[in-house]
């Protein structure tokens, strides 16, 4: 688990996980939390034919489709690189600018099963409807060595440096939202759940070229928001049993996640986070509350408990 880290016309806000008490949140009213889809892994199955599978190439193959620029970011996940790249010409392709996330077969996973698992995430996230809110999977690829993920590169910067350099203001807060509930929304549809929301991992153009659009108070907006990260992404239904570890990142998990319940309700609670840190500059908890150290992430422990009961604002007893 991530530690936690700090990196208006008026308004008076309360925050809650429901979008319908957010007045004006988005170009149009936007629907109640209630009909945000949550359809089973199995039931998704049937609503969709997986089009897109893992590619076995060679390292000839893959340089011949991409030109690998350099690094783009550092990773956190161990055996991982985040790199800069250009789709090359030919074949009906235009060349474009793409993210390529790696993966070191011998170091990425722990075991076979995580290996597989991760594949099998990997594949449906590569078939996801394309969504203009959310960064857009282009090919996944398999060498002898790695794994290559080819992502759409969304344009801006995250929001973690968009607060940086100054305040967020309301109008467009509000359009940041609706396109990042419409992410959710196609997310939930397909069975799973986030677990990982953050300013971070929401990339902006405040002034998108190809985004013109009314805002809420009849004005023109060009935000272009895009949810880029999908590491932690898992499929969910209701049965799904308790989470072992706590995963995300302290201040915004959802108090009933540090009890290993995930569910769509903890990424629309990481939703009603980052509004709240857009409009207020801050986190809605107190950062003494994340006291735990690496390693105690477990469910069940006395250090996620102890979060737990902080988050909801009673004592541990």
């Amino acid at each position: 688990m991530k530690s936690f880290k700090e990196r208006m016309k008026k308004v008076n806000l309360t925050v809650s996980t429901k979008t319908a008490d957010i007045s004006g949140a988005g170009p149009e009213a936007l629907p109640p939390i209630a009909s945000l889809k949550t359809s089973t892994p199995n039931q998704a199955s049937k609503q969709r034919i997986l089009r897109k599978g893992i590619t076995k190439v060679s390292d000839i193959e893959l340089s011949a489709m991409y030109k690998i620029r350099g690094h783009l970011m550092e990773s956190c996940h161990t055996g991982m690189e985040v790199l800069s790249a250009r789709q090359r010409e030919g074949h009906g392709v235009r060349p474009q600018e793409v993210v390529v996330k790696t993966r070191d077969k011998s170091t990425s996973f722990q075991t076979g099963w995580e290996e597989r698992e991760w594949r099998e995430t990997t594949v449906a996230q590569l078939n996801m409807p394309n969504i203009e809110s959310m960064c857009e999977y282009i090919g996944v690829y398999e060498t002898r060595s790695k794994y290559y993920v080819v992502m759409e590169r969304a344009e801006g910067m995250d929001l973690f440096e968009h607060l940086q350099r100054g305040h967020v203001s309301i109008e467009d807060a509000r359009q940041i939202l609706s396109q990042m509930l419409t992410a959710l929304e196609a997310m939930h549809a397909t069975g799973r759940i986030h677990k990982d929301l953050k300013l971070e991992n929401v990339v902006v153009d405040l002034q998108s070229p190809r985004m013109r659009r009314a805002s809420s108070l009849g004005s023109q907006t060009s935000i272009d928001a895009k949810l880029i990260d999908f590491d932690t992404v898992q499929d969910w239904e209701p049965t799904s049993p308790k989470a072992r570890d706590v995963l995300g990142t302290d201040g915004y998990i959802a108090p009933e996640a540090y009890a290993g319940e995930y569910t769509p309700a903890s990424d629309v609670y990481c939703i009603g986070v980052i509004m709240y840190r857009l409009l207020t500059g801050r986190f809605p908890n107190r950062s003494e509350i994340f006291d735990d150290k690496p390693g105690e992430n477990w469910v069940g422990g006395p250090a996620m408990k102890r979060i737990r009961h902080g988050c909801l604002g009673r004592p541990l007893g």
